[in-house]
């Protein structure tokens, strides 16, 4: 899916290490986009036929042709005039788009975001592409002989890609009205709002407390894959974003959180600060866009009334799993053929868990999953029955 991974890669853009501390990305060491491909394969698609003629997955939906097929999964849509295989659902360019053949590819990147808003043009329903919107060259991934439209929008605060293969150039001059006779239909299901309620906003254990002179709400999303839930808060031009992501991304940080000038980038004109962390077994991606500098601090007054409550969360990484408490923290050095060091922290404890290369010589206590070797050091030692609950939770995939 490299049209869509290389987008995603401008959304969870971040810096890493060999050794960084973090809350684990669903499915490995893995992006949004990457997050959303393993879900599809999960569900799987589904053919739609004359007796279904609507297609809806996750929030979008399209009515479809006679003739037309199409599938769904987590934060994509795809529709054709000709049958989709199940392939298509993690890789769009794998659906080959005969002559006189359109495919009509609509990802849902999730509620927008300051970093991400000026890559998406607003747009009201019903959307269309036109002449303006055809590419003019080959998209990474696709067929170099297709000819293709493009275009980015936000819907009612949706971020939407939409992407249409028009098959062989030179493409068929009625290509463009077959896909948008189906784009027209369809239809964005807008997110819960909840209100603040006494100054506060708050929702599965998140709470904001709104300071005088801010505004703001939540929103939860209909597609859980794209974030959890949106805090939104605002006071002048003061515009705080706080998404709470499905997967696990950013390095742990204990609450409160503070945005510091290192944080601070400029994008289109705008002066935006961005943080992606982890606390309480939850994953956040915080932007705030500022009318200025100086109004960090105003947005740090704002942050210091966070709150969350600690959940489980699992940990993955080098296929391998672990189910933590919410109080505790990972981090990971992946070593050499991701044979990782996980140092797991806990109330007053610290386990380090050591994967051992098939010849390394174990110097501890070691256990065995699925034929792969663990090293186990606790801290302090009187805390061994604690760790042991929480290992017992380790699932690998055999090497």
């Amino acid at each position: 899916m490299p049209w869509k991974c290389t987008l995603a890669s401008r959304v969870f853009a971040r810096s890493s290490g060999d050794l960084r501390e973090r809350r684990p990305r669903k499915g490995g060491v893995l992006g949004r986009s990457a997050l959303l491909v393993a879900l599809a394969l999960l569900v799987g698609g589904w053919a739609s036929s004359p007796a279904r003629p609507t297609l809806a997955g996750s929030g979008l939906s399209v009515r479809l042709p006679s003739g037309w097929h199409g599938v769904a999964a987590p934060g994509q849509l795809q529709a054709a005039d000709f049958p989709l295989g199940r392939r298509a659902l993690a890789s769009p360019e794998l659906a080959r788009v005969g002559r006189g053949h359109v495919h009509l590819i609509v990802w849902d990147y999730g509620r927008s975001v300051p970093y991400l808003a000026g890559n998406f043009t607003p747009a009201p329903l019903p959307l269309a592409l036109g002449r303006r919107d055809l590419s003019g060259g080959p998209l990474e991934g696709f067929p170099w002989r297709d000819r293709y439209a493009v275009r980015s929008v936000a819907v009612g605060g949706e971020l939407l890609e939409v992407i249409a293969d028009l098959g062989p150039k030179p493409a068929s001059a009625s290509s463009l009205a077959k896909v948008n006779q189906v784009l027209a239909t369809l239809h964005v299901q807008p997110p819960r709002i909840v209100r603040a309620h006494n100054g506060r906003l708050g929702n599965d254990g998140v709470t904001l407390r709104l300071l005088p002179g801010w505004s703001g709400r939540i929103e939860i999303p209909v597609d859980p894959s794209t974030g959890q839930l949106v805090v939104r808060a605002d006071h002048g031009g003061i515009h705080l974003v706080l998404l709470q992501l499905a997967g696990g991304e950013g390095a742990h940080a204990d609450l409160p959180i503070a945005l510091a000038t290192k944080n601070v980038f400029h994008h289109r004109g705008l002066v935006i600060a961005r943080r992606v962390f982890s606390t309480a077994g939850r994953s956040f991606d915080l932007s705030v866009e500022l009318p200025s500098l100086t109004a960090l601090r105003e947005a740090n007054r704002l942050l210091r009334t966070l709150t969350a409550t600690p959940r489980p969360w699992t940990f993955r990484s080098c296929d391998l799993t672990l189910r933590l408490p919410g109080t505790w923290r990972a981090a990971v050095n992946p070593r050499s053929g991701c044979y990782p060091i996980i140092t797991l922290y806990g109330p007053r404890l610290r386990v380090t868990l050591t994967e051992l290369h098939p010849t390394e010589p174990a110097h501890g206590s070691v256990f065995v999953r699925s034929g792969r070797r663990f090293e186990v050091e606790v801290r302090p030692g009187a805390a061994r029955q604690t760790a042991n609950a929480v290992l017992a939770s380790l699932q690998a995939k055999r090497r």
